[in-house]
């Protein structure tokens, strides 16, 4: 989005010239040590949006946020906002709001669940529903990384420093600690169908009752099977109804729901608003524009 100006406010002599909002967005591809874990990364800069609160919606993905100016504010569900340095969010069924000011700087990486054991020693299940501040589990090398991610100019140079501590990490667990691999495919493919096949024939596939599965996937992600495949359907849905080039009903039949009303029931729940609202009520809903390669 270019720099601008605009409106022009007089006070006596002095007349000033307030920015247009501008934001950055920096795509990054993971590389091959790491793309094992991240599934996507991405810098950004948002700078004189209106202030307000950005709606983290759940999705497939657990959250790590690297703030480079300020710390990030963060409510889940209906708990108070706290202010982390860096966040670990875990996969959820509920929105984590996000209090700001109108600017937001920083690195955010989409970790795939199965990242969680390797590169945290835990099953994904212990962070669901709730945020952490990531230095609380790392300790003091995270500051010290957030400050030489801030100190550097080059979004390249970011992403590079963010791997070699998912590298460090790595190396400090055992890759015998996998999730069973029953439980790895069940996700595959409820993820691979956007959550529109049925929890009997996904037990029925990886050789499980379907109480055994809802026990084990449990156990390793904190959602039950049909959770993560309501939140599969919601997180397709949300790229539909941010392009807004589709009639809510179509965005609701193309995502598996039966009706625009069922779809509606499932915002409510994940997003904390009606889709028809969400756009109005978050300034950056549409999210930042179109990607800009990493220098």
């Amino acid at each position: 989005m270019p720099l601008g100006l605009v409106g022009r406010v007089a006070y006596g002599r002095r007349v000033v010239l307030s920015p247009a909002p501008t934001a950055e967005h920096h795509e990054h591809v993971p590389s091959a040590r790491v793309a094992r874990w991240v599934q996507r990364a991405v810098g950004y800069r948002i700078v004189g949006y209106p202030a307000g609160v950005h709606i983290g919606m759940p999705s497939g993905t657990v959250t790590l946020v690297l703030p480079l100016d300020a710390p990030l504010t963060v409510a889940d569900g209906r708990a108070a906002p706290l202010a982390y340095d860096a966040v670990l969010a875990g996969l959820a069924t509920h929105p984590a709001h996000i209090h700001h000011d109108g600017n937001q700087h920083g690195v955010q990486l989409a970790l795939r669940p199965g990242a969680v054991r390797e590169l945290f020693g835990c099953p994904a299940a212990e962070l669901a529903e709730g945020s952490y501040e990531l230095g609380d589990l790392l300790g003091p090398r995270v500051a010290w990384l957030c400050e030489q991610l801030h100190a550097t100019g080059s979004w390249a140079a970011r992403f590079e420093r963010v791997e070699a501590l998912l590298g460090e990490l790595a190396r400090q667990h055992d890759r015998a600690s996998e999730a069973r691999p029953e439980v790895r495919e069940a996700w595959r493919v409820i993820r691979a169908g956007g959550g529109r096949a049925p929890i009997r024939t996904v037990a029925r596939h990886v050789g499980w009752s379907t109480r055994r599965l809802q026990e084990q996937f449990g156990a390793e992600f904190g959602l039950s099977p049909k959770g993560a495949a309501r939140v599969a359907r919601f997180e397709r849905s949300v790229g539909l109804v941010a392009a807004g080039r589709q009639p809510l009903t179509e965005v609701a039949v193309a995502c598996g729901w039966s009706d625009h009303a069922h779809m509606d029931r499932d915002w409510r729940q994940f997003a904390g608003v009606a889709p028809s609202r969400w756009r109005g009520v978050d300034a950056l809903a549409a999210g930042p524009p179109p990607g800009v390669p990493a220098d």
